[in-house]
């Protein structure tokens, strides 16, 4: 995970109000297609915000 990711999943942490800590683990279980789309959701997500 590079610092771009991580101040990613921090924002998104922030928003939901979910552990920063929880959602690193989860990122690192995911398969390299799984994070593109995650990542996607979650940058959908903070443009709403």
């Amino acid at each position: 995970m590079n610092s771009k990711t991580a101040k990613i999943l921090g924002k998104y942490a922030t928003l939901k109000g979910t552990s920063e800590k929880q959602l690193k683990r989860e990122w690192l279980s995911l398969s390299q297609n799984e994070k593109d789309k995650k990542r996607q959701e979650i940058l959908k997500e903070l443009v709403k915000k």
